[in-house]
């Protein structure tokens, strides 16, 4: 069965044009264009996705975007949303509704693809067994020993990478901000610690993984952190 995605606009010549690249990609597509059909579409269909077209100054998808994710019923599923070029507000207001992704127009598809693929594959990859291994694809974390492994070669790295690559695999496709990837990495010094340390040791571990793995596996988001997403 082909993953569903579905697709919030009020264009039907945009759900056509993405509606098709979506099928050549291998994913079934629905239209939603009533703002109430979602959280029904969501019970009944399970989809892997929600796209959301979103229309510059349009407050009512960004009120849509922050009920979906505060919602037990449809929180976990991933959200995207598609905004205009220069909509700086609107962006920000995204994030803090809680949105996945946000892709800025123009934007080539394959962006989406890739988001869309990671969220049909790799999120299914991540399990952690009874021992305290993280595994995810290739890699495998060991919680009580600090060790890193990609494809049985073993990475040597700090404490502090670990833990925040911990949290990075544990959540596959997830944007994690620098406040919560703080708060796991120094969980004793959360409240004093400068956020942008992040960006430092992410650097650094991104430096490192490329090394072993050969391309980067960690994303960022500017104005919103980082997330595992490895180009597999």
């Amino acid at each position: 069965m082909k993953p569903l995605v579905l697709i919030a606009s009020k264009d039907p010549d945009f759900f056509l044009v993405f509606g098709h690249i979506l099928s050549v990609a291998g994913f079934e597509t629905q239209l939603i264009t009533g703002d109430r059909e979602i959280a029904r579409a969501i019970a009944a269909t399970a989809p892997l996705a929600i796209i959301m077209d979103c229309r510059p100054g349009d407050s009512a998808i960004v009120k849509q975007c922050s009920w979906l994710k505060s919602n037990a019923a449809t929180k976990a599923t991933p959200v995207a949303s598609l905004v205009a070029p220069r909509s700086g507000r609107l962006h920000l207001d995204l994030i803090k509704a809680g949105v996945d992704e946000i892709f800025s127009r123009p934007f080539a598809p394959e962006q989406l693809l890739t988001w869309l693929h990671g969220k049909a594959g790799v999120a299914k990859l991540s399990r952690e067994t009874d021992s305290g291994k993280l595994v995810q694809g290739d890699f495998r974390l060991e919680r009580q020993t600090h060790r890193t492994f990609f494809k049985q070669k073993e990475i040597v790295m700090p404490p502090i990478e670990f833990k925040l690559l911990r949290c990075l695999l544990a959540q596959p496709g997830k944007v994690l901000s620098r406040e919560e990837l703080v708060a796991t990495a120094w969980p004793e010094h959360a409240a004093a610690t400068d956020v942008r340390g992040v960006d430092v040791h992410i650097a650094r571990l991104r430096k490192r993984l490329r090394a072993s793995v050969g391309s980067d596996v960690i994303r960022t988001v500017r104005s919103a952190g980082y997330a595992f997403a490895p180009d597999w």
